[in-house]
Order: structure tokens, then C-alpha cells, then sequence
């Protein structure tokens, strides 16, 4: 049993074992992400024949983010690699992300579009071609100037162009099928490539933006003078005949079929909170959707699929169960197994035979560690919401067993919310003697549009204080006592972590803070004025309710760094493009003399904490920090 922070780190931090598999259209093999070694790639297993599995080669300095099948041989790879260049205004950080084609009988990466390698995103697959296995559709979406700029005095906007091309994935070279210069930003095309839809849009200055879908030649929805995006197109649906679409603003909200005849709206689905699509990755069209619970909940339209799930959901009875993939016939099936609180298995199921066949967990070196018993929580906050959240215990700790140290732990999105599924990091401290709780303060995603709406303007006020007022209930309970706790978060959690003795002096010992948000007007600034993205920021921030520069500063850790009195860890990642690493540099310079202070950088690792050494660093090092401040028995 691990017990010192090493051991506890080494076990809880491994990347997952395994992670996404996808089965090949025949489903003659699986591949899925793998950590042999804790070297984050993929493993291509042979499902018919058996034998070694095919660990594709760990490509230098670029992280792996998605994969799938373009034909039974060939599976792509969506990576992302780091740099930091110099342009015109200085070094700048970028991510370039790329796709990368694998043959599995001859494993040599083959960078697709690799003649564009200009472009930031060469990743946006469009179409797989099932009548030529060797080849696959990919948007390029550009900027042109236009030609009579020249002699205006009055500039006219970029046109957005949209470049569908074809792209040989045995050479990696690309040619441009069709381009659309009509501001379309998107297209929905059959496997073939030919455009059944198109999303167009443009930014009209004062007037706000523009947002429009066409089909058949003809506009079937649009939008005029919007401040956010209202609308997400995620694919045809099972039938042919419909878009499904999520409206997000406004009414009427939801989740809808758009027909494409006269863009007619029937609604799907209105759950008031965060919605996403199931598709195919091969065919591209959806055939479902799934939204947060305590696991996630899958409805799926494909009537095959729909019935495999049922089938295995009656084998589990106490689990959450969804479909992750499956062959073009659905003759095979991979499902997701999950139960409160433990790692995921995977199961391969094969519905004409009945056989059910494991595949893998996600986490198979706990097997024999014990993990702490996690259950649904809610509380009132000092205004009177109710806030609900997550308690994770001790391993083998009842609340009889209490009080304990407890850790505090707000997520990060912020429009994002904890589960019940299993949790490396809070299952860690769990394991180190510390209760947990996650709680899902207002802004989180999941649980209504009001819920969630009730976030915006409160940022760093009302959104910090529920984290204070889960620890108030924590004491309440008997689950801790007043003050022994700390408060750890990642992104906006770490952010919320760094607030909270700022707004409620006593509620915490200690503060650790990863890859977080120090300064949410630099983040706010960095963002193109006046876009969906920056009008989203500031709709989270409540920006009109500053007056002038103190006020922004009352929630700015960065520059309120003479005002901590208590021991602060922050780990940063270097090659973080989320929350850039300067971000939590400026907080390094603001504390740098405080003899409580420590900063951590964790090098070749971004925002999200996938790999080993990102899990295993902050795992190390907040072990450490918290036995010293806020010390557990195991």
C-alpha cells in the first residue's frame, strides 16, 4: 500500500493505461492510447489473431490528443506540438496541431497536409472517402485580403475562405477539392465530399456578428447583431434529412434537428446545461448526444448501438454505461464501464454471439490499493443557492470516522463540473489521509441554464465564496474542523484556490495553485476585441461592473500578492496555450520574497496533466507541501 508522497504520487500519477479505443471499421483491431513505460502513444492491438500489440512510435516534442480509423490499415493521429517563435512583436508561444497517418503493417508516421504546414490547424478532418481508402478530406479555413484593398481608403474586412482538400494519406500531399469564399467557417459533407450544408460567418464591427447556415442553396437559419455564439452545428443526424444543432442563447434553447429542406427547428432535447454530440468518426454524422450527471448520460438515436448499450446497462445495474466505438456493421462494440469513484473497464461486446470480452482498465495497478468511497453532497451557500458537489473519504473512512484535514478542490472551465466517475488527483489525497470535496459552485455546467448563468459577473466574488461555504458545511458535518483545510485547483480552479483566502480570511491553512489564472484581465486581453470568445470572458468576469483599476485589481491574485498570508504552491507547465505559463510567472514575481511561497515549473507538458510526468510532478510536490502545512495521517 502506498503511503509517503512518493509512493502516492508513483501510483496515483500514471497516465492511463488505457484511454479512447477505437475499433477499426472491420473490427479486425483496437486501438487505443496506452502508457508502456508511462510513454504516452498507442497500442494497435489484433483482435482476430492475437499476438503483441503494435506500439506506434513516440514521435519527439508533440503530445497526442485524438485518434481514429480512415480505412482498416490507416489510423490518424491528431497531435499537438509546441513552440515558442519569434515573430514581428517579440516571442510568441504556439501550438501547432497536425494530423498524422499511420499504416499499421508498416508504423512510419506520415505527416498529412504536410505541403500546408504553414497554417496553425491542419488537423479539421472532413470526410473520410470510403470509396478510396487511400485518401481523406481536411478543412483549411483562411483569411484572403481582398484584391482592391490597395486603392481604398476604407479597408474591407479579410474574406474567410473555406478549402476543402484532398489529401493522400500513403504521401501526406494535399490538393484543394473545393473552396468556398463566402465566409463559410464550416460544412457538413457527405463521405464523398459533397456539401449538403454550410456555416457562414461575419464579424460586422458595432453591429455585432453574423451567423447564418445555408442548404440547397438556399439560408435555413440566421442570426444578426450577436454579442455570443448561439449556435453549435455537430453533424447530420442518423436520417439524411436533418442538421442537429444546439442553440446555446436565447430562445428557443436546446438541442434540436434542423431540417434541411426550410431549416424547420424540432425539438430533440432541452435540458438546461452542457450538451455534446455522439458521432461517428468515420461517417461523420451523429448518432446521439450526451450530457453530465454523475456519469455521463448517453442517449443514442442509432437504433443498434441504442440496443447494445441497454443490453450491457442490464449487466451493470449500479454503473454507467456508454458505447465509445464501434465496427462500421456494429457487429462489435467497445463499452465503458463505470462505478463511483473507480477506474473505468472496457469491454468489447459482440452482440450476435451475446460474448462480452475485456479489454482493459483504465488504471490496473490500483487493483490492489484501496480507493476512498465517493458520494453526491449538497450545500446552501450564504445567499441561499444550493450548491451540490462531490465528498470523496479516506480509503475505509466513514464521516463516523471524522473529523479530517480537508482538501478543497473548485474544477477548473469554469462552465465545466465534477462526477462520481474515478479521479486520480482527489483519489490521491483521499489515499493520504485528507477528505475532499469537489464542489460544483455556480457557473458550473450541467445544472441548468439559470445554475450556470448565475456565474456570470461573479468570478472572483460569489463563485469563490460557495467554495468558502462548502468548507463552513464540511465543519457543519463533523467531516472537518474550522480551518484545517487547504485548497488545491487547476485553471480557473487554481484560480479559485488563490482568491479564496482573499475573500474569506481563516478558511484555509495553505493554497495550491496549478497552471492557474492569476490575472483574468490579462487573459481577457489577450483575446481579439469584441469576439464571441472575448464577449464570453467578460460576460464571467461581469467586465461593466468595474469602474476603474482598483476595482479590477480586487480580483486580480497577481497583483494582490503583499496581501497573502499563508504558505502558496504553484506548479506551472511550460508549454501551457491555455493558461499561459506567464500567468502564473507574474504571481511568482508578486510573492517571490515570501519565505512560504514555493513555485514549480513541470517542462514539456501542457494544461490538461495527461502524461505521467505532469500527473506524477504535481502529485510529488502538493504531497509534500500539504504534509508540511496541513499534515495527514494515511
Amino acid at each position: 500500500m502506498a503511503e509517503t508522497p512518493a509512493e502516492l504520487a508513483e501510483l496515483f500519477g500514471r497516465a492511463d493505461s488505457i484511454g479512447n479505443p477505437q475499433l477499426s471499421p472491420d473490427g479486425s483491431h483496437l486501438a487505443a492510447e496506452c502508457s508502456p513505460l508511462n510513454l504516452h502513444t498507442i497500442c494497435v492491438f489484433d483482435l482476430m489473431n492475437g499476438g503483441d500489440a503494435v506500439v506506434l512510435p513516440k514521435m519527439a516534442d508533440v503530445r497526442l490528443v485524438d485518434h481514429y480509423w480512415a480505412n482498416n490499415e490507416t489510423l490518424i493521429l491528431d497531435i499537438e506540438a509546441f513552440e515558442n517563435l519569434q515573430v514581428s512583436s517579440g516571442r510568441q508561444d504556439y501550438t501547432f496541431e497536425r494530423a498524422v497517418a499511420f499504416n499499421i503493417k508498416d508504423p512510419k508516421p506520415v505527416m498529412l497536409l504536410r505541403d500546408n504546414r504553414a497554417w496553425v490547424d491542419t488537423n479539421d478532418l472532413a470526410a473520410i472517402v470510403p470509396s478510396k481508402d487511400d485518401r481523406a478530406l481536411f478543412a483549411l479555413v483562411t483569411q484572403e485580403e481582398d484584391q482592391g484593398n490597395a486603392g481604398r481608403a476604407i479597408q474591407l474586412a479579410p474574406k474567410i475562405v473555406y478549402n476543402l482538400m484532398d489529401v493522400n494519406l500513403a504521401t501526406g500531399r494535399s490538393k484543394i477539392k473545393k473552396k468556398a469564399t463566402q465566409n463559410v467557417v464550416g460544412a457538413i459533407l457527405t463521405p464523398e465530399g459533397d456539401f449538403v450544408a454550410e456555416v457562414k460567418y461575419q464579424d460586422k464591427g458595432t453591429l455585432g456578428h453574423e451567423l447564418s447556415v445555408s442548404a440547397g442553396g438556399k439560408t435555413i437559419f440566421a442570426r444578426e447583431r450577436l454579442e455570443f455564439n448561439p449556435l453549435s452545428v455537430w453533424g447530420l443526424d442518423v436520417s439524411g434529412e436533418n442538421l442537429i444543432v444546439f442553440l446555446s442563447e436565447g430562445e428557443p434553447y436546446g438541442l434540436f434537428r434542423m431540417a434541411l429542406s426550410d431549416g424547420a427547428l424540432l425539438p430533440i432535447d432541452d435540458r438546461r446545461g452542457l450538451v455534446g454530440p455522439v458521432i461517428d468518426k468515420r461517417m461523420r454524422n451523429v448518432v446521439g448526444y450526451e450530457y453530465p450527471d454523475d456519469f455521463t448520460v448517453q442517449i443514442l438515436e442509432d437504433v443498434n448501438l441504442k440496443g447494445q448499450v441497454e443490453a450491457i446497462s442490464g449487466a451493470f445495474p449500479e454503473a454507467s454505461v456508454t458505447a465509445e466505438s464501434w465496427s462500421d456493421n456494429r457487429s462489435m462494440t467497445v463499452m465503458k464501464v463505470e462505478f463511483p469513484g473507480k477506474p473505468a473497464d472496457y469491454y468489447l461486446f459482440e452482440p450476435g454471439s451475446g460474448a462480452l470480452s475485456p479489454l482493459g482498465n483504465v488504471a490496473p495497478h490500483l487493483s490492489d490499493q484501496k480507493l476512498g468511497a465517493i458520494e453526491p453532497v449538497s450545500f446552501t451557500a450564504r445567499d441561499g443557492l444550493e450548491i451540490p458537489g462531490y465528498l470523496t473519504l479516506p480509503p475505509g473512512k466513514t464521516r463516523a470516522d471524522g473529523p479530517f484535514p480537508l482538501i478543497l478542490m473548485p474544477h477548473g472551465g469554469p462552465e465545466s463540473r465534477d462526477t462520481l466517475a474515478f479521479d486520480w488527483w482527489a483519489q490521491a489525497y483521499a489515499a493520504a489521509g485528507y477528505a475532499v470535496l469537489q464542489p460544483n459552485f455556480r457557473g458550473s455546467a450541467g445544472f441548468g441554464v439559470d445554475f450556470r448563468d448565475a456565474g456570470y459577473g461573479e468570478f472572483g466574488d460569489k463563485m469563490v465564496l460557495d467554495v468558502a461555504d462548502g468548507a463552513a458545511w464540511a465543519v457543519d458535518q463533523g467531516i472537518s474542523t474550522l480551518g484545517d483545510a487547504c485548497v488545491v485547483g487547476a485553471s480557473y480552479g487554481g484560480y479559485s484556490a488563490l482568491m479564496l483566502p482573499l475573500k474569506s480570511e481563516g478558511a484555509v491553512k495553505c493554497v495550491v495553485a496549478v497552471n492557474a489564472v492569476t490575472n483574468p484581465f490579462g487573459i481577457a486581453g489577450q483575446a481579439a476585441s469584441h469576439t464571441f470568445y472575448a464577449n464570453d470572458i467578460e460576460r464571467y468576469l461581469g467586465a461593466d461592473r468595474f469602474s476603474d483599476d482598483s476595482d479590477k485589481k480586487r480580483i486580480t491574485p497577481s497583483r494582490r500578492g503583499s496581501e497573502y498570508d499563508l504558505p502558496i504552491l504553484v506548479i506551472a507547465s511550460k508549454e501551457d496555450d491555455t493558461v499561459p505559463y506567464e500567468q502564473s510567472d507574474q504571481l511568482r514575481a508578486s510573492l517571490r520574497q515570501r519565505p512560504d511561497f514555493e513555485f514549480v515549473t513541470v517542462d514539456g507538458e501542457d494544461h490538461y496533466l495527461r502524461s505521467s510526468v505532469g500527473r506524477y510532478n504535481v502529485l510529488l510536490n502538493s504531497l509534500k507541501f500539504l504534509d508540511q502545512h496541513l499534515p495527514a495521517g494515511n
